[in-house]
């Protein structure tokens, strides 16, 4: 685990220099795609609380980040794809992913109790090309059916 934080961390530094990752890997490719949707909202003047939470209920529950946009409450999935990707990022989230998604942010909210009173679910999707990126960020999106 320690060893994987530390490849993280010298690849989000390498970043820091306008260098590109190895994309051809699918864990750099998805740490990339965190990386530059966070400097997207930063710019977007989020407010960061919390980047890879997890449920302590369940391991599998995980949201990528988690920010304040004014007084709202914004629950992020990021999904960065490929050039080769047959589906766009925003249509790769599965019912059972949404299912996941939403007893995360219900977690989330229980553990937080009477904090936050205005929340909303956002996914971004990064496309990585050859060429460069391309970021698409889908506000208040239904994690319903």
């Amino acid at each position: 685990m320690k060893k994987i934080f530390l490849l993280r961390k010298w690849y989000e530094l390498i970043w820091l220099f306008g260098l590109r990752p190895p994309l051809h890997k699918n864990q750099t490719r998805g740490w990339y795609g965190e990386w530059l949707a966070s400097h997207h909202l930063k710019k977007n003047n989020y407010k960061f609380i919390a980047k890879n939470w997890r449920s302590s209920l369940d391991a599998r529950r995980e949201i990528d980040l988690i920010c304040i946009d004014l007084e709202c409450l914004v629950f992020v999935e990021v999904r960065a794809r490929s050039a080769k990707a047959l589906n766009l990022g925003y249509f790769s989230i599965t019912k059972a992913k949404r299912k996941t998604l939403l007893l995360a942010c219900k977690d989330f909210l229980r553990f937080h109790r009477n904090h936050y009173k205005v929340y909303r679910f956002d996914v971004i999707e990064v496309d990585l090309e050859n060429s460069g990126e391309t970021l698409i960020h889908h506000q208040n999106v239904s994690l319903f059916p």
